[in-house]
């Protein structure tokens, strides 16, 4: 299937009506059928749903068809306009890694990556996944593992959504894998699967080497997480924003105070030991930022380590950082 569109098909011609007693739509509809069996042209044909008694929507990689017939012994041409639509309405996208023109290979293509799947799995908390995708390099190093679930919306219809279970660095980039997974499902949103709603994933994100969380982290020196920047969101987003703006700009003894309260003695006294390492005039942002390339860089001792934890745990659990780790990405709706 070299272009799995939607496409409408429009019957124009008048001379259509009295084919044997067969409507404009009837004859669309089995010169659809005809070429669905028969392949004609090499071109993959479906009938996808009937929409009224004027128009039929099926796959095709023509925009026009032209046609003959016998009316009085004379041939004569009627011809089907066939309207691009953008995508199937209602469609369900089959994976189908036997055929090297499947849209996952345009994002995660055959030289780099060793892609294998199993259907249908209830998890643990009762939700359901129609397909489950793992993406490694042809080293068999996981790239991506992502899931296709179903969740029911409020009005009672059903909707698509990609669950990102796991994201490594593999290849290249980790940044990279995870625009080729947003650019696959936009695809998919626009192309083939249009209840296709969102991209869900639980941020766990953390420095391999010594578990430190690069969500609070990066929320400290930028702003925001590493995930905020490609578009996923909690539904408290903005709240969250505003406030650990103001907080990563306060100076860091003014910090400190903050993360200090309600913990014992012994505690605060290593906080206080730790940031003694510091400019105590600089911000909260600066101050990390010099602690984040120091940890990236390995250079910063094992207690050290566990201090930054402890600070970062602190500052999650009293909410002095807000920070709602279950975050969607919204699939852009692009009009063609």
């Amino acid at each position: 299937m070299n272009n799995q569109k939607s496409y409408k098909i429009v019957v124009c011609s008048k001379k259509m009506r009295n084919i044997r007693g067969a409507s404009p739509a009837e004859v669309a509809k089995k010169v659809a059928l005809k070429l669905l069996v028969k392949n004609i042209y090499n071109m993959y044909f479906s009938i996808i749903e009937i929409k009224t008694n004027k128009i039929i929507h099926y796959q095709s990689n023509k925009k026009e068809l032209v046609r003959p017939y016998h009316k009085n012994g004379k041939l004569v041409k009627y011809r089907i306009i066939v309207k691009k639509m953008g995508k199937q309405v209602g469609g369900e996208y089959q994976l189908n890694l036997e055929d090297p023109n499947d849209p996952i290979f345009q994002f995660f293509p055959k030289d780099r990556f060793d892609i294998s799947f199993y259907d249908g799995k209830k998890n643990y908390n009762g939700t359901y996944y129609k397909k489950i995708i793992y993406i490694k390099d042809l080293s068999k190093n996981n790239c991506l593992e992502i899931a296709f679930g179903i969740i029911q919306e409020n009005n009672g219809s059903d909707n698509l959504y990609i669950e990102l279970r796991q994201l490594d660095k593999c290849n290249n980039k980790t940044s990279s894998n995870l625009e080729y997974l947003i650019n696959y499902a936009k695809y998919l949103k626009n192309n083939l699967i249009d209840n296709l709603e969102y991209i869900f994933l639980e941020d766990a994100s953390c420095i391999k080497d010594n578990g430190v969380y690069l969500s609070l982290l990066s929320i400290l020196t930028t702003g925001e997480s590493w995930y905020n920047r490609f578009g996923f969101k909690s539904d408290d987003y903005d709240h969250e924003i505003e406030h650990n703006d103001r907080i990563i700009k306060m100076n860091i003894m003014e910090f400190i105070k903050l993360i200090i309260d309600d913990i014992n003695n012994s505690l605060i006294q290593r906080i206080m030991l730790f940031f003694e390492k510091y400019d105590k005039s600089k911000s909260v942002k600066n101050v990390f930022i010099e602690i984040k390339k120091q940890l990236i860089q390995n250079k910063i001792s094992e207690e050290d380590i566990n201090i930054i934890k402890k600070i970062l745990e602190i500052a999650s659990l009293s909410n002095v950082i807000q920070y709602y780790k279950y975050l969607k990405y919204t699939i852009p709706e692009i009009n063609s």
